[in-house]
Parts: C-alpha cells; structure tokens; sequence
C-alpha cells in the first residue's frame, strides 16, 4: 500500500528529528536546535489548510483560520534561508550539516506547496476567475515579503498583536533596495516552484 502524503511528511519529519538528536548528542551543544522550531511554526499553516479543506464550505467562523494561515505561510519556506547558517563546525562534517538543514527546508517547502496549493483551490470556489488571477501573484509577493521581515527585521507572526510597530517597520524599509530586491525574486522564486510542482501533478495524473 502506497504511504499517505502526511505519512510521509511525518516519517521524513522524524528522520530530520533524528539527525537533529544526533548532532545535539555528538556536539553536546545547540547548534541548529532552532530548525525544530522553524520546522513547527512551518508545519502551522499545512495543518490549518489541511482543516479547511475537509470542510464543505468555508464558514464565517473561518475566516480567522483564513487571516492566520497567511501570518503563518512565510513560516514555511522562510526554512530555505536557515541555510544560511552552514558552515564548518566541530564534531560532525559539513556533509551531515548540509542534509539536515536540507531536509528541515525541503519538509518546509513541501508543506509550503501543499498548503498554498489547497488554500488557492479553496479560493477559486469564492472569486471569479479575474479576481483570482490579480490576487495569486499579491499572494506570492506578501509571503516573499514575510520572509524578508522574519530574516532580515527578525519580526515573528505573532507579532501581529503589535501591528503599529510591525506597520511602522513595513513601510519604513518597503521602498529599498533590498527590500525590493528580495522581494521580487523570492516571490518569482516561490511562484515558479509552485507551478512547476502543479505541472508535475497534472502531468502524471493526465498520464
């Protein structure tokens, strides 16, 4: 019998957990001890997708589900960017660190296209085609654009509760250069690897 895709996500979860125990027993230390955290908060928005889709029409009382499954999205392939933190370390080679970082941002970029792939479809069924079409790219650039303040402004979801301050930040660096720079090409990035995973999909299915 074939696995489930949560079967296995769950079982590549636990072989990165694994890989994760081993260093922190070899190294004695905490090195990449966050990627456990970075991988839960990854995991958020899968789970609140997951949710929405088994239900047979979305609900008032779902549109909070809606507003923080958005906060929580750039969770997911904001992992990628925790390879930036390779580099040589005591203990164990930097092969082994490569895979680990690596399968903690893949498992996060696989939940990321799921999630946004069951999110989009659960949104086809609620606006016309044109209003889905001007809001699919918006969708891409908010997400790049978490991605940019978790890296660089170090701000977290739940930082909404402050939104003045998390607003006052936003549009103080909107118009840089970097800011623009990461931006548009992490959002070409993410929006390429969805649709050519989506061309994947239906390619075998149509086969």
């Amino acid at each position: 019998m074939k696995p489930t895709f949560k079967q296995l996500v769950y079982s590549f979860t636990l072989f990165s957990v694994v890989l994760l125990s081993y260093r922190l027993i070899k190294s004695e230390g905490l090195s990449y001890i966050f990627l456990a955290w970075n991988l839960f908060l990854a995991l958020i928005p899968w789970w609140i997708s997951n949710y929405l889709k088994q239900r047979e029409s979305l609900q008032l009382k779902h549109v909070p589900l809606v507003g923080i499954w958005l906060l929580f999205i750039p969770n997911s392939p904001y992992i990628l960017t925790d390879l930036f933190h390779l580099k040589p370390r005591p203990y164990l080679p930097l092969w082994f660190d490569l895979v680990l970082v690596l399968s903690f941002a893949l498992i996060g970029m696989i939940v990321f296209l799921k999630s946004l792939k069951d999110m989009l479809g659960i949104l086809k069924g609620y606006i016309s085609p044109v209003m889905f079409t001007l809001i699919t790219p918006v969708i891409f650039w908010v997400i790049a654009f978490g991605l940019y303040l978790g890296r660089y402004l170090r701000f977290n979801s739940w930082d909404i509760i402050h939104p003045f301050r998390l607003a006052k930040a936003s549009f103080g660096i909107l118009l840089e250069k970097d800011t623009i720079g990461f931006t548009l090409i992490f959002s070409v990035f993410l929006w390429f690897l969805y649709y050519i995973t989506m061309c994947i999909h239906q390619n075998e299915k149509a086969s």
